[in-house]
């Protein structure tokens, strides 16, 4: 695995579960497959399903589903 970053996004609204700034965790593996994860910074609950793109999972973290 190449890296794992967490980018704070605007976009995103705060956590349901506890108000929590969310960020969106990127991960790019060493064959270049890369993935998206919305999760809270503070309680650290987030999505199973990995998203293609940061705007899928900002979507899917906003919309809850």
């Amino acid at each position: 695995m190449d890296g794992i970053t967490f980018e704070y996004n605007k976009k995103l609204k705060p956590c349901p579960f506890c108000n929590g700034v969310a960020w969106i965790e990127y991960v790019e593996f060493w064959d270049k497959d890369t993935w998206y994860n919305p999760q809270c910074s503070v309680c650290l609950c987030g999505w199973r399903e990995n998203y293609e793109t940061k705007d899928e999972a900002i979507e899917a973290w906003n919309k809850r589903k």
